[in-house]
């Protein structure tokens, strides 16, 4: 009996667990190119911390919440800002280290909060009463903010983007459903509404079994 190439593509894919492969794919991270922006925002997270937050007091002022914070009257919005910096920063490299999904999407859920909440922490310093002593935002907050919102939107790139391989196996997901008698009888069963009665082109037998001791017999 001769078989037909079709057939043949379909044993050499079904050789194979496409599915645990296009888990594997999906675990592995393609940094690419915004990894570079990425870097640059982590870097000027860092640096803002030894910037002006807000007239004389600096970002690690804040951070730490020493006398000068508390002389000018630093609210707790923004210390808890400075503490997601840390967390951002700190996980935006262990996602260049590790280069997995599972801390992509981690320090991207981070990332976003964190960019949401300086625009809160930068509200809350301008917004103070005018008896308060303390200045507005100085431009190392200012940088803050900016890198902030880079690096969420870096990380968004990085996280929900697919990866090369990702495109390969789902490519060849489509070939094993073509080449498939039985794959693509069950396809056109469901294209047609569930109904009972469907009949397809194709004879819906599952051969699948007899196909894999013939592959292993040649």
């Amino acid at each position: 009996m001769a078989v037909t190439s079709g057939e043949k593509t379909a044993e050499s894919l079904q050789g194979r667990d496409l599915r645990a492969e296009e888990r594997k794919a999906a675990a592995e991270l393609q940094l690419g190119r915004a990894a570079i922006p990425m870097l640059i925002a982590a870097i000027g997270l860092i640096v803002s911390f030894f910037l002006p937050h807000s007239g004389v007091v600096l970002g690690f002022d804040v951070l730490l919440d020493t006398d000068v914070a508390r002389k000018f009257f630093t609210t707790a919005p923004e210390r808890i800002y400075s503490v997601l910096v840390v967390v951002g920063v700190l996980l935006a490299f262990a996602t260049l280290l590790t280069r997995t999904t599972t801390v992509a999407f981690v320090a991207w859920a981070v990332s976003s909060v964190q960019a949401v909440y300086s625009v809160f922490a930068g509200w809350m310093r301008q917004s103070r009463p005018q008896e308060l002593a303390g200045e507005g935002i100085a431009w190392g907050l200012a940088l803050s903010i900016v890198c902030s919102f880079l690096l969420a939107i870096t990380l968004s790139i990085i996280a929900f983007r697919r990866t090369r391989r990702q495109h390969e196996l789902a490519n060849e997901r489509r070939v094993h459903a073509d080449s498939d008698p039985v794959l693509r009888a069950q396809q056109a069963y469901l294209r047609s509404g569930l109904t009972p009665n469907t009949t397809t082109d194709v004879e819906m037998v599952d051969d699948r079994r007899q196909r894999a001791k013939r592959r292993h017999r040649d």
